[in-house]
């Protein structure tokens, strides 16, 4: 190739190189975002009486009035192919204060830290069930103390609670990709930079025990939609740690 060749390609290689991120995205990824509704009747606030006389309220079911958004719901591509262990990403807190785990849902990829504090006045533990056993510790957690824990990749949440308040739960889903979401306090949900593809999408809310999966199409450059509707809740068992 001569030297008017050489500079033609390489103008056309810089030119391509100089396109804004989305073009390049456009040619391979697409998102998925939606929203999970319960239309059905919220049940009552339960009232959990705390060590210390306090009374506590708690529903499983977080549903905002306006919009029935349903929240705390895990939408994970559920053949999405595994990725290698996350390295860079900041860890995940999971607070203990006032005689609650929050966030009460979290979702993090494979590798990623989770680092559980308390700031209560109190001492309290943290409870990982699971049958990995990687994934399965009781610690005291004294006020002051964190405590980090890298967890292993399950199909089903792994289950946090806290022997001395019974009460107290969380879950922790554990995905071996990045393609994956919870629902915020209107249910929507937004999972980008996905690949193309057909992908059969799973939706959890693990308090409950409602799930349901989708079929959805990832066309590149576009936005797949994605709505849900559950009008009752099911037998009340949640889903358990597998």
């Amino acid at each position: 190739m001569n030297a008017s060749g050489s500079a033609i390609v390489l103008s056309l290689f810089l030119g391509w190189c100089m396109l804004p991120a989305s073009s390049h995205e456009q040619t391979e990824f697409g998102t998925i975002e939606g929203q999970v509704r319960f239309t059905g009747i919220v049940p009552p606030p339960k009232k959990i009486m705390t060590n210390d006389g306090t009374t506590l309220l708690h529903n499983d079911l977080v549903v905002d009035p306006k919009t029935k958004g349903l929240r705390h719901v895990v939408v994970v591509l559920e053949n999405a192919p595994a990725q290698s262990k996350a390295k860079k990403e900041d860890a995940v807190l999971v607070d203990q204060r006032d005689m609650v785990f929050l966030p009460r849902v979290v979702a993090i990829r494979n590798g990623q830290k989770v680092r559980f504090e308390n700031n209560d006045l109190c001492n309290h533990s943290v409870i990982a069930s699971s049958t990995k056993s990687a994934n399965q510790f009781n610690i005291v957690a004294a006020s002051n103390q964190p405590y980090v824990h890298v967890f292993e990749p399950q199909k089903h949440p792994v289950q946090i609670g806290c022997s001395f308040h019974p009460w107290m739960l969380a879950w922790i889903y554990v995905v071996p990709h990045p393609w994956f979401a919870v629902t915020d306090a209107q249910g929507k949900f937004r999972i980008e930079r996905i690949p193309s593809g057909k992908y059969s999408v799973w939706l959890r809310h693990a308090d409950s025990g409602l799930q349901e999966r989708q079929q959805v199409h990832v066309e590149a450059g576009k936005t797949a939609k994605s709505k849900i509707e559950w009008p009752k809740a099911n037998d009340g068992q949640p889903v358990r740690s597998k």
